[in-house]
């Protein structure tokens, strides 16, 4: 057979392979192909015109499913560049989403003026009424302006809301609110660059909410944040359960309780995770000190490495652990100087935390982590109270490590071996859990001998 037979013959089979796959789609139950159009558009959206070209029989369910038709982004995904291009595009998912309530992502990065973004906005004020996510990426608060006005109709349905401004001069113009009608669902809010000041609404059922400096711009600008507000916001939303802040640093008035002889601490009664990324120590002790957190589970925090920070505010939190932090069991620190004279320190704190079950540790900032935490891990004996020996950390059973060049495996091995053969009456519990992320100092022969000590080991280049 020649080499052009075979290559025919290969391109037979495979079209005989397609027929039959297409055949065996054909074949399914409508409703479980429109589940897959719908689950394949959320995920990737440039899929929907492709689902039309297949076959009569698929564009034929494609229009008979509105969900499929709910999702509308104006980004590079959509390959369309002209504005009239997307407005056109627009009106048809409006017609052809029905009743679906939908999903409304704008970057205006991909709009010329502003009168393009107020085309778009009053072709979808009728329907924000049914909208579930929005999000919305604007240049300044003149094009903020623009949304607001025709936004007075989102609301009822909204679950997620995602505002970003570009940083560059929107400090200097008047903020204003954009949110105030009832959002009885909403459950997620992700403020980029943007204040607190645009929400001024009831949110009985948010969960998540994030404040993060515009991920786009490289820059080691903070972003500000008024202390009262931020505690007034949290405080008119008990359900909330995840807050992260990124980048930012808090403003005071001089009026607020902390200042008060003896502050009373604000209670976030279902508070389970508290992220600080680039939060300088005094704006993080600050936070830490004057609220309650009864159901914290997870505190994870990242300091910046060009700054010389400490870790004197681990210290507070440890000291207060049984009445303020109870229930804290993680506590994932990342570029967080434990090197040296501040080792001592942060074993103090962490003798202070003997509940914690989850230890991470990132990307110290000199690259190296050292032997010395590991050491007093691994040994009982390694301080002492009250003449006793004592462990560090004694319900550990989750150990990270990222980003460390120095890391080898043994300094873990020595560890897990420790705690393994202490034994139940110890009171200290095995290690069950690694996670060895961008340490390519790691020795291959160490790695398989945790994998038979620990139960789960995880290694990511």
């Amino acid at each position: 057979m020649s080499a052009l037979e075979t290559q025919l013959e290969t391109l037979r089979v495979k079209k005989t392979k397609l027929l039959a796959s297409h055949a065996l789609i054909n074949r399914m139950p409508p409703e479980i192909l429109s589940r897959i159009f719908e689950l394949g558009v959320y995920e990737y959206n440039e899929l929907l015109p492709n689902i039309s070209l297949v076959s009569r029989h698929w564009r034929l369910l494609a229009l008979a499913t509105p969900s499929i038709w709910s999702y509308i982004r104006l980004d590079n995904l959509w390959g369309y560049t002209r504005h009239s291009a997307f407005v056109r595009k627009l009106k048809v998912h409006i017609e052809r989403s029905q009743a679906c309530t939908f999903l409304v992502d704008i970057d205006c990065r991909y709009l010329d003026v502003g009168g393009e973004l107020h085309q778009i906005m009053t072709e979808l004020a009728p329907h924000l009424g049914r909208c579930f996510s929005f999000r919305v990426s604007v240049p300044d608060w003149q094009w903020m302006d623009i949304v607001k006005s025709s936004a007075q109709n989102l609301g009822p349905l909204l679950e997620e809301l995602y505002l970003r401004l570009d940083p560059s001069d929107t400090d200097e113009q008047t903020p204003f609110t954009l949110l105030s009608q009832p959002c009885p669902r909403l459950f997620s809010v992700t403020l980029e660059h943007a204040p607190l000041i645009l929400i001024r609404t009831e949110m009985p059922a948010l969960r998540t909410l994030d404040l993060l400096r515009d991920q786009r711009y490289s820059t080691s600008s903070r972003i500000s944040i008024s202390f009262k507000e931020l505690v007034a916001l949290l405080t008119s939303t008990p359900t909330l359960e995840e807050l992260r802040i990124q980048s930012a640093l808090f403003l005071l008035e001089g009026s607020e309780f902390v200042f008060n002889s003896t502050p009373s601490r604000t209670t976030f009664p279902h508070l389970r995770l508290l992220s600080f990324n680039y939060v300088d120590s005094n704006n993080l002790a600050l936070f830490l000190e004057a609220g309650h957190f009864p159901k914290l589970t997870r505190l994870s925090v990242q300091m910046d490495s060009s700054n010389d920070e400490n870790m004197q505010w681990l210290g507070r939190l440890a000291l207060e652990s049984d009445t303020r932090f109870g229930a804290l069991r993680q506590l994932d620190l990342r570029s967080c100087n434990i090197d040296g004279a501040a080792l001592v320190p942060f074993v103090r704190a962490l003798h202070l935390l003997p509940r914690l079950t989850a230890l991470g540790l990132s990307s110290p900032p000199s690259g190296h982590i050292g032997p010395r935490i590991f050491e007093v891990l691994a040994k009982a004996p390694a301080l002492e109270l009250g003449g006793g020996a004592t462990w560090l950390l004694p319900n550990l059973q989750a150990l990270c490590v990222q980003n460390c060049r120095d890391i080898s495996g043994h300094e873990l091995m020595q560890v897990v071996w420790a705690r393994n053969a202490a034994g139940a009456g110890t009171g200290v519990r095995p290690i069950r859990y690694l996670k060895i992320a961008q340490c390519y100092g790691l020795d291959p022969d160490v790695h398989e001998q945790l994998r038979r000590l620990v139960a789960t080991v995880r290694v990511l280049c």
